[in-house]
């Protein structure tokens, strides 16, 4: 509804209108008091480099649900880029219920069209980040290591939740591409198949 929402604002003269949106939780359990804020440089690579394709826009073009919407707006589309503010806590950042992640402030359709990406990508490297660090904490000093790549939703969460494990307090991950591009220290076991 990103899209639709944007194209609306386009269609009353609102797009350009500043707005803020905040990420936050309301509420956490009891026993979970804190979050642990992870994926920021996911969400400010995302900013940087977001654009429509023509590819893209065409597609848009053809989708009834834009079907009433101005023509200028696919225009505005293939110029459009990020071109708002934003503020975060530093990842690795201990967080609590009512405490904002991240702030931005930018013309409407651009504030509305991040949302999904910035909530996706914060609320899952936050809760990998929390996570570990509860086990961290848990574990009282001994070592805990990430493992969880071949049960991740995919590659790209496998990956990035190695990451958000290490920010969170493990020592290391099975993860190689972690290792890698992020610089996380990678250990293996054996598999099953011995």
């Amino acid at each position: 509804y990103e899209l639709t929402m944007a194209a609306g604002y386009h269609a009353h003269g609102l797009d350009r209108r500043r707005a803020t949106f905040e990420l936050w939780v309301r509420r956490l359990p009891a026993c979970r008091n804190f979050l642990v804020a992870a994926g920021l440089e996911q969400a400010v690579s995302y900013l940087r480099h977001l654009s429509f394709s023509s590819e893209q826009i065409a597609y848009l073009r053809e989708h009834p649900a834009f079907k009433a919407v101005p023509a200028d707006w696919f225009g505005r589309l293939a110029a459009f880029r990020f071109e708002g503010d934003l503020w975060a806590v530093p990842e690795g950042t201990a967080v609590f219920a009512g405490e904002p992640l991240l702030r931005v402030t930018a013309a409407l359709d651009e504030a509305q069209v991040v949302e999904t990406y910035l909530i996706t990508t914060l609320a899952f490297q936050t809760m990998i980040a929390s996570k570990a660090a509860r086990t961290a904490t848990a574990a009282r000093g001994r070592p805990v290591f990430d493992f969880g790549s071949r049960r991740a939703h995919g590659p790209q969460a496998g990956l990035l939740a190695a990451r958000a494990a290490y920010l969170g307090g493990c020592v290391g991950a099975s993860n190689a591409e972690a290792g890698r591009l992020f610089g996380v220290p990678t250990m293996g076991t054996q598999a099953h198949s011995w």
